[in-house]
């Protein structure tokens, strides 16, 4: 009977959230949902993020400088471009090929494929670590679910691009069942993800830890090359530090922000202005909680998650399409939990709450119509509303700590650290990494497994020592 039910339960719940998802993109044409979200009801318009990548690339084409807002625009409207400029030499560039509305549409259409594929490699996920085939269809479903992915797709943003792009990195054979080979496709995917955007970037230390130095290496030179090598000159890339840097360290009041420090900006009551002070304890409490799980898990799900949520935690600008970042780790954490642990239902729960749109919620509860902007709301209601994402993201913080800390890498804590540095130099050295199974590491967990990595490594230096000998 329990089978029978779990079955249609996910069944069920699959068809209502694809409904759901097809409720998006036909929204996008529309407009039934945009009263929803703040960003779909209040800012410039739709595509906006888009159009900003697209008249930077048409600077280029036209000798202008990336970050320059010319008169006219070749777009409807945009905001300010804001990333590095390799990005507009070359995805700008490229959607320059055709019409700004055309592209737009064209991106939207990307952007729902790699959304559907990543919900059918969710499938088969599901398959090659042996679950059940219900749970894969609740693992779908939660893709299709996920509310900031309707402001994504309005806004023509690339973050949910660079999310599965990291996903298909973590789910790769090498991740996945234990293979050795074909390494270089989850160096791919890491490196196009973080070009993309670069939070990718941020679970850097997980991949160190796991003897991936190569992959680190390789994409660390692929950026720096990416950055080098386009003409934008001095200029270009002083700009660019010195916008992102101002709207890390200053904060004001803002409706659209989902960060933890403007929760904490409504919290604690302050008046507008350089919040550097916060943001440098939030970095160093987040930061250096997941690098002790990271040198004392073999999770290495679980330790991603946490440098990728540390994200929400330490910027000021976290926009609610930013979410969609979370989105692939809230996946990959419902298949890491335990199937006999009920807390593994905890991503799944923060799926759907974090899908609730929490605006027209507060229009009601409030009493204060429709017609009011959201920047006028009292305090309370301001933090009600400022804690509808990032509450959540800190929960599955703490979830993800909890998961990390039931997999340790020895015996002893020292050892589980020495381990983390055995890997990166070993993997650094000769190109050897751990074996990996369901996202988790197989060596160096006890005595027994190092007594093992130990006789791999001693025959195969034995091995090395007779080519040597032969050739």
């Amino acid at each position: 009977m329990e089978g029978w039910l779990r079955r249609w339960m996910s069944w069920g719940f699959l068809t209502i959230t694809i409904i759901i998802h097809v409720g998006f993109i036909s929204s996008l044409w529309t407009g039934t949902l945009n009263f929803l979200f703040h960003d779909t009801h209040y800012l410039v318009g739709q595509g906006a993020d888009f159009f900003a990548y697209y008249q930077a690339g048409h600077n280029i084409l036209n000798g202008l400088d990336c970050y320059t807002i010319p008169d006219p625009l070749v777009v409807p409207y945009l905001y300010t471009y804001r990333y590095l400029p390799y990005f507009a030499y070359s995805f700008g560039v490229a959607v320059n090929l055709v019409p700004p509305l055309l592209a737009y549409w064209l991106w939207v259409g990307l952007l729902t494929v790699s959304l559907w594929l990543a919900a059918l490699r969710t499938r088969s996920l599901a398959k090659a670590l042996h679950r059940p085939a219900w749970e894969g269809r609740m693992a779908m479903g939660m893709w299709f679910v996920f509310s900031p992915i309707y402001i994504e797709l309005y806004l023509g943003q690339v973050t949910l691009f660079a999310a599965i792009l990291m996903f298909f990195a973590l789910t790769t054979p090498s991740f996945v069942g234990g293979r050795k080979g074909r390494r270089g496709t989850m160096t791919l995917f890491w490196t196009t993800g973080g070009l993309t955007k670069l939070i990718p970037f941020f679970i850097a230390p997980v991949l160190i830890g796991a003897g991936r130095v190569r992959s680190v290496l390789v994409a660390f030179i692929v950026t720096v090359l990416a950055i080098v090598a386009v003409p934008a000159g001095l200029e270009s890339l002083r700009f660019f530090l010195d916008f992102n840097t101002a709207r890390t360290i200053y904060i004001s009041p803002y409706v659209g922000s989902h960060s933890l420090n403007m929760l904490l900006f409504y919290l604690l009551g302050q008046p507008s202005g350089d919040f550097r002070s916060v943001t440098g304890l939030l970095i160093g409490v987040f930061f250096m909680l997941a690098i002790a799980a990271t040198l004392y898990s073999r999770d290495l799900w679980a330790c991603s998650g946490l440098f990728s949520t540390a994200y929400f935690f330490v910027m000021t600008d976290v926009w609610e399409h930013h979410y969609t970042f979370i989105l692939p780790l809230l996946v990959l954490a419902w298949f890491r939990g335990r199937p006999e642990d009920k807390a593994r239902w905890v991503p799944f729960v923060l799926v759907l709450l974090m899908s609730v749109p929490i605006m027209p919620i507060i229009v009601f509860l409030s009493g204060v119509g429709p017609g009011v902007h959201p920047i006028t709301w009292s305090p309370v209601w301001q933090i009600i509303y400022h804690s509808s994402k990032i509450v959540p993201a800190l929960i599955f913080f703490g979830w993800l700590l909890v998961m990390a800390f039931r997999s340790p890498r020895a015996d002893s804590s020292l050892a589980s650290v020495l381990d983390s540095f055995r890997n990166a130099w070993i993997g650094l050295i000769s190109g050897s990494n751990p074996t990996i199974e369901g996202g988790i590491l197989v060596q160096g967990g006890t005595e027994t497994q190092k007594e093992e990595m130990g006789r791999t490594l001693s025959s195969q230096a034995t091995v090395r020592t007779k080519e040597r000998t032969c050739c």
